[in-house]
């Protein structure tokens, strides 16, 4: 018997398995259904086991189509990409063929073949355009599980991509859709994408619920690879969460299912997640032998996701052993890779963890322009909006759960009332058609008043709604879009005039572990509060974002500007907040800058603003936070330089090309006591 032959053997004796798990299914489809789930795991070796069933499939039938589509998905995840390239064609050439059974579907999985091929390889712009093409081709009646493939995979495209508020929407559609089949294996999986998507969004508490459901329904049929890349995402959710016992539980617990199944993919994965959470306790040493175990492993399998993962924390490791160079070299051989791929997200979060490193190891400078990159990227993935938005949607999911039984219910009814109201105005018609003349009148003028009296309620409606969208829910403060809002109107011509203040509580992530995420919002509303008190009722103050708050305030001279400042120091560590029991000192560090800006009076956009004033209080931070660094003089001919010149201000601070203000706020005992 041959190696293939014998193979194709071993792998159907799964059969009764697979059959049991779906009982609709033929005995062809039962076997494509096994395969594809071992091929989760062994993705080469059951790409050739479809390869043996081939001909066991009638031409055109749906048992072809399906084994064409999931040997093509098999081959593109592991980079085969002339292999999933003909199994593309021939599907390609079914879908042309307009009188042939199936068509439209063979013409959209083609074009699903190669965007999971154009993904694995980083072109993640093209593969959503594909997926946009392969999805409109898909006709209404596509079984849930044939249409649950399409929509994973677009789900994995725009998450990667950074486009989270479609991603939550899809991987919500791909569940229900799994949900409608009676694989419990994918079920599962399709829960641990929406957590990986949700956690990205940084709704960690939903991203935690779904992961445990992951988890119970792959313990139910102990499907290995479920369970793996179940604990993967727990662990990455209890990271986020602060429970480094649990996060090392299941990460370990992962890299053991990873092994147990045989998946090298899963398990280059596991490995790589492990140096990060030994990174992240301190174990640089340990960290950096399982990143370089993690590293040939991911570029034999051309797991490009792995190998930068690999890449990053080989690269934090060196540096936190103060090998910066050879360190740095290495997170931006990640970084490129990730670009090239049009991963923008796992790109910020490369610069968030960077400037970590970088400040623990004492490169400053390098922390600040690593702070600052990542500030601007994630300013443009996680905008107020989208975060907004998916929130609104989750909450939309959850009613149109429970509403819809009673929607069909309040539906049959108004069609009974509505023959019955059709009925009796058939039997009136001519009785009351030479009165609808002189009445119609009436009626115009009624339903004009009525138009009237919805739009002014509308146009009342609609202008709450834009005061609530404007507000923080929390501290009542204005949010980004009210910032953006009144921007436009002060600076006209893109250019803002006035002062900027950037505060950021210091230690605040401490607040949140030792008391508690309530602690922490009666910080923020403290915080809230003391603002309101110190400025003026014309003065803009701003829930920035997290534990931060920006102020505008117009018509300072430069004593008045250096004085807010230093209020605003005081005010803020002046007493304690207590919270129960508890007495939490609050300081803040800031950064702040008037615009124009001398000595040439350079006119500048809002952003750029904002960016300058946010490295001056990442100085204040890396400098020892309690302390504010005002920007009163730089030396920049145009927005270019000024640019440059923030990316680098400590560096020309030192060379003379600005001039800093710095301000004390009291000494840590005093803020304490």
């Amino acid at each position: 018997m041959t190696r293939a032959a014998l193979l194709f053997a071993c792998l159907l004796a799964l059969l009764p398995v697979a059959q049991a798990a779906a009982p609709d299914a033929d005995a062809g489809g039962g076997r494509i259904l096994v395969l594809e789930a071992l091929g989760r795991a062994r993705p080469n070796e059951a790409a050739d086991a479809l390869e043996q069933l081939l001909p066991s499939t009638p031409e055109h039938s749906t048992q072809r189509l399906e084994l064409l589509s999931v040997q093509g998905l098999m081959l593109a995840f592991v980079s085969q990409g002339d292999a999933a390239e003909r199994l593309a064609l021939q599907l390609e050439a079914w879908g042309q063929d307009t009188k042939a059974p199936n068509a439209a579907v063979a013409g959209a999985s083609a074009l699903l073949i190669r965007a999971r091929a154009l993904a694995r390889s980083g072109n993640l712009q093209r593969a959503d355009a594909l997926m946009q093409d392969a999805l409109k081709r898909l006709p209404p009646t596509l079984p849930p599980r044939s249409r649950y493939r399409f929509v994973a995979a677009y789900t994995t495209i725009k998450n990667d991509s950074g486009k989270l508020e479609a991603a939550v929407r899809l991987g919500h559609e791909a569940l229900a859709l799994a949900d409608q089949t009676d694989e419990l294996w994918r079920q599962a999986e399709a829960r641990t994408a929406l957590a990986n998507s949700y956690c990205d969004a940084k709704q960690f508490e939903r991203a935690r619920v779904l992961a445990q459901e992951a988890l119970t329904l792959a313990g139910k049929v102990q499907d290995w690879v479920a369970l793996s890349r179940g604990y993967n995402t727990m662990g990455i959710v209890l990271d986020s969460l602060d429970d480094p016992q649990g996060e090392r539980r299941s990460f370990e617990a992962a890299l053991d299912f990873a092994r147990r199944a045989g998946s090298k993919n899963d398990e280059v994965l596991m490995l790589a997640n492990m140096a990060d959470f030994f990174l992240k306790t301190g174990d640089y040493a340990t960290a950096l032998t399982h990143a370089e175990r993690a590293l040939p492993l991911a570029r034999d399998l051309k797991d490009r996701n792995s190998e930068t993962v690999a890449l990053a924390n080989i690269g934090m490791s060196h540096i936190s052993l103060h090998h910066l160079e050879l360190g740095k070299r290495y997170v931006r051989e990640a970084m490129g890779i990730d670009e090239q791929r049009g991963s923008t997200t796992s790109v910020a979060d490369m610069y968030r963890e960077l400037g970590v490193y970088l400040e623990k190891a004492g490169d400053t400078s390098g922390a600040v322009a690593a702070y600052h990159t990542h500030r601007s990227m994630i300013a443009g993935i996680l905008r107020n909006d989208q975060q907004k938005a998916i929130l609104a949607m989750q909450e939309q999911y959850d009613a149109d759960r429970r509403a819809r039984e009673l929607a069909l219910l309040n539906r049959e009814n108004e069609i009974k009332a509505e023959q019955l109201r059709r009925r009796d105005l058939q039997q009136g018609l001519w009785w009351l058609l030479a009165a609808a003349f002189v009445l119609s009148f009436a009626v115009v003028a009624l339903l004009y008043r009525r138009v009237r009296e919805t739009n002014r309620r509308l146009a009342t409606s609609n202008e709450m709604l834009k005061v609530q969208s404007e507000l923080d829910p929390l501290t009542g403060l204005a949010n980004r879009r009210h910032f953006q809002a009144v921007m436009r109107q002060l600076a006209a011509d893109g250019k803002l005039s006035g002062t900027v203040y950037l505060i950021d509580i210091d230690h605040f992530k401490n607040v949140n572990d030792q008391h508690g995420h309530g602690a922490g919002d009666a910080v923020l509303v403290e915080v809230a509060q003391r603002l309101r008190e110190t400025l003026r009722e014309q003065d803009l103050i701003v829930r920035w974002g997290g534990e931060e708050f920006l102020v505008v305030v117009q018509s300072l001279n430069p004593e008045q500007v250096d004085a807010l400042a230093q209020r605003m120091l005081s005010v803020l560590d002046r007493a304690a907040v207590t919270v129960d029991t508890h007495r939490i000192a609050v300081t803040a560090s800031i950064g702040f800058a008037t615009f124009p800006i001398g000595p040439a009076s350079l006119r500048v956009s809002w952003e750029r603003a904002i960016n300058l004033v946010d490295t001056a209080m990442y100085l204040a931070k890396a400098h020892g936070r309690n302390r504010a660094y005002g920007v009163r003089l730089l030396h920049a001919r145009d927005e270019t330089a000024l640019e440059a010149i923030t990316h680098s201000l400590e560096a020309a601070w030192r060379e003379g090309q600005v001039a800093l203000t710095l301000l004390q706020g009291r000494s840590p005992l005093a803020a304490a006591a």
